[in-house]
């Protein structure tokens, strides 16, 4: 899926384009590192906190690194729904933890959303105005509006209350916006059904250039995902309303002159004469130096062609180890728990002497044990 993070003057908001402080935007994409979170899919989350104080400049990257820690933690043991559900509930404990130490001005000015995506499972929460759309040909649906948006003066341990979960197919998008983009641009202006037309960096680019104007004075984070059969890199768009032109004029300084004495150069004392130099000798001191580092030489080749051959041999190994981990987990989808568990039993034995110090690998080798037998207890 490929993903467009797009961010609209994060310090101008209102009609008049006043400068504001008081609002911090996110948007988070993550993208799985190794097979395990590949079977919980990718993470996208989009926010704002509004008449928010300065101490709370991380708040709401510190709720996206909890809800992400939580949802990639149950590894091969719940299913995208379940870790979501998980993942909303460390993410009520951030905040009830937030209220207890005093923080309680995020109450009422959280708009924050969560979507996880397993092709083509769709999973999402959301708090607060910002909005979730499906764009499917010429249709545009509000997948948010069934959810709970919260109420005025929420409880903080249910402040994600709800989730939903829905397919989607090749060609489809999700777009998310803050309510005051959708507010300036989605009723009166076409512009949200331009940018669910949109197919390509170059495309939304267009769109945006059209809008420039009204979208300079609009403060917020947009996040565009697209399914596509092939998956590019995450893209950042920024729009600022551009600064005006300054000039800088530096002063000018008259530099006084300035007399330099005559340097006058001494006279060198006589050296004294040298001690005439044995060449034999030297000559002889040279070739077993030379012989010297010849021999270092041998040895440290032949200690690291051992080396290299150590490595390679537990290159394969791992190899091997991880076939097993991944044939195990396609078991474990198949719900062929006790074949899956004997693969498991098996890799952890290719593993053993792998992790033991010294080894090459010892770190992966010891990742992977760690895997298995957290899944094994």
């Amino acid at each position: 899926m490929q993903a467009f993070e797009l961010y609209f003057n994060p310090r101008l908001a209102g009609r008049r384009a006043k400068k504001r402080d008081d609002i911090f935007l996110t948007s988070f994409i993550y993208e799985p590192a190794n097979i395990y979170e590949k079977r919980l899919g990718n993470l996208y989350v989009a926010g704002e906190l509004t008449q928010a104080m300065p101490q709370n400049a991380h708040f709401l990257t510190n709720l996206s690194l909890a809800i992400k820690k939580e949802y990639y933690a149950s590894g091969l043991k719940k299913s995208c729904e379940a870790s979501l559900q998980e993942a909303l509930k460390k993410g009520n404990e951030f905040l009830n933890q937030e209220s207890k130490n005093g923080n309680v001005g995020w109450l009422g000015n959280l708009d924050f959303s969560v979507i996880s995506f397993k092709d083509p499972v769709l999973n999402f929460a959301k708090v607060g105005g910002i909005k979730i759309f499906l764009a499917r040909g010429n249709e545009l649906i509000d997948l948010s509006q069934n959810l709970d948006a919260g109420l005025p003066h929420p409880d903080p341990l249910r402040i994600f209350g709800s989730m939903a979960e829905g397919k989607i197919s090749s060609q489809d998008k999700i777009i998310v916006l803050n309510k005051r983009i959708l507010a300036t641009l989605g009723k009166k202006q076409k512009f949200l059904g331009e940018l669910a037309k949109t197919s390509n960096e170059k495309e939304l680019r267009q769109v945006l250039k059209i809008y420039q104007e009204l979208l300079t004075n609009v403060s917020g984070v947009c996040l565009v995902l697209m399914t596509a059969i092939e998956d590019r890199a995450k893209q950042t768009v920024t729009l600022q309303k551009e600064l005006p032109s300054f000039s800088l004029s530096l002063p000018h300084f008259k530099i006084p002159k300035i007399n330099i004495p005559r340097i006058i150069k001494p006279s060198l004392p006589s050296l004294p004469k040298l001690p005439k130099v044995n060449f034999r000798d030297v000559r002889k001191k040279i070739f077993l130096v030379l012989g010297l580092v010849l021999v270092l030489l041998a040895f440290h080749y032949i200690f690291q062609g051992e080396r290299v051959q150590e490595f390679k041999s537990a290159q394969v190994e791992l190899t091997k180890a991880r076939s097993k981990a991944m044939l195990a987990e396609s078991l474990l989808i198949l719900k062929e728990d006790d074949q899956a568990k004997a693969l498991f039993e098996e890799t952890l034995d290719i593993l053993s002497p792998l992790t033991k110090r010294g080894s090459p690998l010892r770190d992966d080798a010891l990742f992977l044990q760690n895997s298995i037998k957290q899944y094994l207890k």
